[in-house]
């Protein structure tokens, strides 16, 4: 099908979907100490557990998707019965919401990124300074 671009920019674009839903995409990280398995069942029947649209575990997808610098970080995916891009962000808020109480009852550590520089003596001169560390 081709539309042309001037009816593309002068025209509102109204898309039918065949589902009235969302899918909500959250990404978070667990420190390197975690138990990956118990993470994953964790976050998946913490999503089950609070959202009505999400009504077995299966429904809930979870990737581990990559080694961060500071975590191992993953992705949540579900639905939820709404087209509303507000909504998407409501329920994206309360799962980090659910999550972190979660985790938080099970010692899981969302870890934040840490720098460590390594500043090395300067000399000025016939003079050497030193940071204090």
């Amino acid at each position: 099908m081709y539309i042309p671009n001037k009816q593309v920019v002068e025209n509102p674009i109204k898309n039918y979907s065949k589902t009235k839903k969302s899918r909500v995409i959250l990404n978070c990280g667990v420190g390197y100490e975690s138990d990956l398995e118990f993470v994953k069942k964790l976050a998946i029947e913490t999503i089950t557990n609070n959202f009505d649209a999400v009504k077995k575990t299966d429904e809930v997808l979870f990737l581990y998707r990559e080694f961060g610098d500071s975590a191992i970080n993953f992705e949540l995916r579900y639905w939820i019965n709404s087209t509303s891009g507000l909504e998407v962000a409501k329920s994206k808020t309360e799962a980090i919401i659910q999550l972190k109480k979660a985790f938080d009852a099970n010692n899981i550590n969302i870890p934040f990124p840490i720098r460590t520089l390594d500043i090395p003596n300067l000399k000025f001169g016939d003079k050497e300074l030193s940071v204090v560390k």
